[in-house]
Formats: C-alpha cells, structure tokens, sequence
C-alpha cells in the first residue's frame, strides 16, 4: 500500500532548478535526458523531484546543461545540504571587531551583506558617507537594513544610480532564483511584500536575466553636486579563510574608462 510519505516529491526544489534551466535553454526532457545519457523516464522523475540526486548525477547535469557557476553552486546546496552552505548571515549579526577593522581599511564602499536576500550587516566609513540610506540597522532593531528593500523603495537610490533597472533587475533575479530553501519564507515574503511598494515590482520580478547582463559588474553613479556620472565595478566575495565569517564582502571600486560592459545604459 502506498503511503502519504510515498507521494511526497524527494527533492522538489532541485528538480524545480533542472525545469528552470531546461526552459532557459529552450530544450525538451527528452533532449535534456539524451545529454546527460540517461533515460527519459529517469530524468522525467529527477526534474519531477521524485528521485534523489546523486553528487555523480549533479556533476553529469551541471556538464550536459552547462549549468553556470551560480546555478551549480544552487543545486549542490539543494542536492547535498549536509555539505554545503549556502545560506549565510544572520540578525542581528555577529561581527567581529577584526572583522569590522578589515572592512574599515578598504579605502572605497564595502560591506559585510547576507546572500542571497542582502540584508545590510555592516558597512565601512567610505560606504556609509557614499550612500546613507545603506547605513546598517542598530542591532536591536526588528529587522536589518535590506539592500533589495533600499533599491525599491527609496526614491533617491533611482535618481543616484543611474543603471538603477540593470542593478534591481540583478538583485530581484539573485533573491528569487536562489532564495527557496536558503532563505527562511516568512523573511522572503517580509522582503518582497515591502518592495511591492514600488509600481515597476512585479515587471522587475519577473523579467529574465542573461548570464552577460548577470555577470556584468558595472554600477554606474551620478555624482550628488556636479550630476557627473562615476562608473564603479562591484564585486562579491564569500571568505576563504578564515572560514568561520558568516557573512559576504561587497565592494565597489572606481571604474577605469573604456572598461567592456554589456549594460544598455552605459553603452547608451
């Protein structure tokens, strides 16, 4: 007899990711399950979540689909949670002060942020002078500043960042493709509910994203007295060592002229 249990998909999500790339690349199942070498009624019941995905299996995937690193590091995180971690950051944080020392000697705008739903956990003198409406929460607050929120809810964030749709389509992109099983739900739906707010949400939500325009790391920013726009490349770093910061280093640095971009704003 069947049981309630037996009916459950195994891995719902990890099959939810193989759909989401599949349908990027515009391939059927069968074509999906000719290149991993495999047959259609195995990947059928991979990508319906009712069977296990082995760390041998993800590695056959991740090759047949050209699965881009992001998406590889999504899956093993779903996959094999035991081994990975994905998630990181917390409220309030637990910050370090040689933590807080390193961030403060960077001489442009950094930050410690959680990934992927990018609460604001720290930020360095440059940062905070640069852009105060990302100036960390008091540590008794409820809740932490949110990069996301900031983005689609402060009117003078869209009026400084002058490639602001490129930039919250990124962020909107991150938070949604990588948020299910990582991020805790009632914290997703607190962040989404807020930048509902904004009238251009939902068209942002669901807007695609090539890998070019994702991996672009240009941000560009218009100067608060003479209106010049200044062009600063971003960069997000998890730490290797040591291994114990639960958190993420954001960074912008200033830009040199001429540097390739893929964003239409910048080339416009």
């Amino acid at each position: 007899m069947v049981g309630v249990l037996d009916l459950v998909p195994e891995q719902p999500l990890v099959g939810l990711y193989m759909r989401y790339r599949r349908e990027v690349l515009g391939i059927t199942q069968e074509e999906a399950a000719r290149r991993m070498y495999i047959s259609v009624s195995l990947y059928r019941k991979l990508e319906n979540g009712e069977r296990a995905m082995s760390a041998e299996r993800l590695e056959d995937w991740c090759a047949a689909m050209d699965a881009p690193l992001w998406l590889l590091e999504k899956m093993i995180s779903l996959a094999m949670p035991k081994v990975s971690r994905l998630a990181i950051g917390a409220w309030p944080p637990q910050l370090r002060q040689e933590d807080l020392d390193h961030l403060e000697a960077l001489p442009f705008p950094a930050y410690f942020h959680s990934f992927p739903e990018l609460d604001v956990l720290g930020a360095n003198a440059a940062a905070r002078a640069a852009f105060p409406w990302l100036i960390p929460a008091s540590p008794d607050a409820d809740r932490p500043v949110n990069l996301i929120e900031q983005f689609l809810t402060v009117p003078a964030v869209r009026e400084i960042v002058v490639n602001w749709e490129t930039v919250v389509r990124r962020v909107l992109f991150t938070l949604r493709v990588m948020s299910p099983g990582v991020v805790a739900p009632e914290r997703l739906a607190q962040i989404v509910d807020t930048c509902r707010a904004n009238a251009d949400f939902d068209r942002l939500w669901f807007s695609g994203m090539s890998e070019e325009l994702f991996n672009d790391s240009l941000v560009l920013v218009r100067h608060p007295v003479t209106g010049d726009r200044m062009a600063f490349t971003i960069r997000s770093y998890n730490p290797f060592h040591p291994q114990n910061c639960d958190y993420q280093l954001f960074t912008l640095t200033p830009r040199a002229p001429g540097t390739p971009t893929v964003d239409p704003v910048a080339i416009g």
